[in-house]
């Protein structure tokens, strides 16, 4: 699959227990758009940036994700989460991704 397909799709790879699973994602859409079209290993609960529970790693396509905002820089920090963390509900992405869930 390639990073942006011709409809304006892009890959989101999710990586749970070793495997990897691709689904293609509007360019723009968030991650749990993605999950309430495709069965996904991702968990949403708050949605509002406060119960961590759809917590990721970001493993390629950083730069391909919105940034974070204010409420999920504050969790974040909060939590001492890895520079390479996100919370997935608060994401947009807009390009090829690959993320990973270790919980």
């Amino acid at each position: 699959m390639s990073e942006l397909q011709s409809n304006g799709e892009c890959t989101v790879t999710v990586r749970k227990d070793g495997a990897d699973k691709h689904y293609p994602l509007r360019k723009g859409f968030s991650f749990q758009a993605l999950a309430a079209r495709q069965s996904t290993a991702l968990e949403f609960n708050c949605r509002a940036a406060d119960c961590g529970v759809c917590i990721v790693k970001v493993r390629a396509g950083k730069e391909q994700l919105s940034p974070p905002k204010a409420n999920e820089q504050d969790f974040l920090t909060a939590m001492h989460a890895d520079p390479d963390e996100r919370l997935a509900c608060q994401c947009r992405v807009y390009g090829a991704v690959t993320v990973e869930i270790e919980f």
